[in-house]
């Protein structure tokens, strides 16, 4: 990404709705979950560090691995004390069956070739290990945020899952999410494309009700989402497990 993506991102990560939310998403995740709590995690293109404080409080060995050292010289200024390796997901620096639990959240979209990150997520993990992966959703909702990003692609649910069973991956659990702020999202991407407003990132549109409004809103899904899955969704959600072949 763009060096000044990272600084709004470093910027913005510990108030904007997306990044809180997310959080949240994961903490829910993780919470239920004592697999491999004493083997080593890695948030792989962990950028700024926005899930380092998590997975460090819930407890796991946390590794950042990010391709990019800006990123991780902004993250040393916050995080002083995080274990960081500077690392390609198409080409991860560990050892094969070595990392218990492996965090993606919305990095596969970068890649240009996302099969060969989803071959090595599967290389690096314990044997039952598992993966948490967030990626965006369906190719109409790209915008200001995939340019600025340099996202490649956006998925379908089935399309993604597809992907995962054929590199050797058991589904736990998939499911879109963001399903609430759909139509504001869509409609917000439209406008901005009809308007040719030219931004930086989409988190620089970010008034403070809006930013509250969408938390709270954000913030509720995550918790329907326990007991429900979306049948469509900004992003997808999934949770595999790694299955020998």
């Amino acid at each position: 990404m763009k060096k000044i993506t990272y600084d709004i991102e470093w910027n913005l990560e510990r108030s904007h709705w997306w990044f809180i939310g997310r959080r949240r998403l994961l903490k829910v995740l993780l919470s239920s979950s004592r697999t491999h709590r004493n083997s080593p995690m890695i948030d792989a293109g962990c950028g700024v560090g926005s899930n380092l404080p998590l997975l460090e409080s819930a407890g796991f060995k946390v590794i950042g691995v990010d391709s990019e050292f800006y990123s991780l010289s902004l993250l040393k200024k916050r995080l002083s004390d995080v274990s960081l390796v500077n690392g390609d997901l198409m080409n991860l620096p560990f050892k094969s069956n070595s990392i218990g639990i492996v965090i993606a959240t919305d990095i596969l979209e970068h890649l240009n070739e996302d099969t060969i990150g989803i071959k090595e997520i599967y290389r690096t993990m314990k044997r039952e290990g598992e993966v948490i992966i967030t990626v965006p959703a369906f190719r109409s909702l790209c915008g200001v945020q995939d340019i600025a990003g340099m996202h490649k692609r956006r998925y379908s649910r089935k399309e993604f899952i597809k992907k995962m069973e054929q590199e050797g991956f058991n589904i736990l659990r998939s499911s879109y999410f963001n399903f609430f702020l759909f139509f504001p999202i869509l409609m917000a991407r439209r406008m901005i494309h009809l308007m040719g407003l030219r931004i930086e990132s989409e988190n620089e549109v970010n008034f403070p009700l809006i930013n509250f409004l969408f938390k709270a809103i954000f913030s509720l899904e995550v918790y329907v989402l326990k007991y429900f899955s979306f049948p469509f969704g900004v992003s997808i959600l999934c949770i595999a497990k790694k299955r020998e072949l």
